[in-house]
């Protein structure tokens, strides 16, 4: 074969990943050793990203298919179980952003009531702001309420529905991308404000206009039961709301939307990028919202399995991630797996 016609070949095989590629973050992109051992040097450098767009019917068949088999197995990894990394002294790294400290601005609630949200005792309180009289606060004074523990790791106890509680839990930073509807309520392990904030950092780097999604309900500081929820005891559930095609009407709570209202390709990058992390145990979404990101995800060439482990439509119930529960037509619900830093969690 000649020259011209094996830089035509290679010009080919690029087509085929950048095609296979549309939709797929870089970091996801095959490398040229996922091809076989025996493959041409030249292949491999095209595979790698090297060389303009070309038509397809130029590659033989075989490789062409080979080559989307292998791009479309690896954008839909297969939902698995992840262990949290740790240190050498056992304590969890977590890579993405972290507060170190948490105020809030005083308004017209009173310190007794502040205590209350924050779950704090007076003493608690005052060593967290030792130079402040809380006798004589004001309208606009910013109080500490929490500081990163030096010590105690973030531990999930107990039952998320049941009798959970939560220790030295975390909270989820501040951002101008979303918005936290109730800042007490926000308290996690250390790995779901991770997978949280991870999550919601690259589908907003993905989808730089999208309007503000707004966080609700984690846990209490100290975990235990929260109104109105069964669960979000422990530190591992979370409600976020999904994203809309038209304007959220106000940030002041969720919104109930008609699953025509759905941002489907939006909401199917959230919910792939968080599944991709391998924390997620259940995911709680009304059926018709399934329904559409299931029909998106099939239509984008994602494997049947894929579909059928995490979506419970077209059926009912099931072992599917994705679930049908009453009452999730404003939000979805996200529970994270226990890991090996929690106690006697279920």
């Amino acid at each position: 074969m000649n020259t011209y016609h094996t830089a035509v070949r290679l010009f080919a095989v690029s087509a085929v990943v950048a095609f296979a590629t549309l939709w797929t973050p870089a970091s996801e992109r095959p490398q040229a050793q996922s091809l076989p051992s025996n493959s041409p040097a030249g292949i491999r450098v095209a595979v790698a990203g090297l060389g303009p767009l070309s038509a397809r019917e130029i590659l033989p068949d075989n490789l062409y298919r080979e080559l989307v088999r292998r791009k479309r197995f690896s954008h839909w990894k297969m939902p698995g179980e992840s262990t949290w990394p740790t240190d050498e002294s056992g304590r969890p790294v977590v890579e993405t952003e972290q507060l170190d400290a948490l105020y809030h601005t005083v308004d017209q609630r009173s310190v007794y009531r502040i205590r209350h949200m924050y779950r704090l005792s007076t003493d608690q309180l005052q060593s967290l702001n030792p130079s402040t009289d809380l006798d004589d606060v004001s309208s606009g004074d910013r109080l500490q309420v929490w500081e990163r523990s030096a010590y105690g790791v973030p531990t999930s106890y107990g039952s998320a529905h049941g009798w959970g509680k939560l220790y030295n839990g975390v909270p989820l930073p501040d951002s101008p991308d979303y918005e936290i509807l109730f800042r007490h309520r926000t308290f996690g392990t250390h790995y779901t404000v991770s997978e949280v904030k991870r999550t919601l950092d690259a589908y907003y780097r993905a989808y730089p206009d999208a309007d503000p999604l707004i966080v609700g309900d984690i846990s209490f500081r100290r975990g235990g039961q929260m109104s109105p929820h069964l669960s979000h005891r422990s530190g591992r559930d979370i409600d976020i709301t999904y994203p809309r095609t038209d304007a959220i009407p106000n940030y002041d709570r969720f919104h109930w939307m008609s699953h025509r209202d759905l941002a489907v390709e939006k909401a199917l990058f959230f919910i792939k990028t968080l599944l991709d992390g391998g924390y997620v145990h259940y995911l709680f979404m009304d059926h018709d919202f399934q329904r559409r990101l299931y029909r998106a995800a099939k239509q984008k060439g994602a494997p049947q399995e894929w579909l059928d482990a995490v979506f419970e439509y077209p059926g009912w119930g099931g072992d599917a991630i994705v679930r049908h529960e009453p009452g999730h037509d404003t939000h979805v619900h996200i529970r994270f797996r226990c890991q090996p830093t929690d106690r006697r969690c279920r």
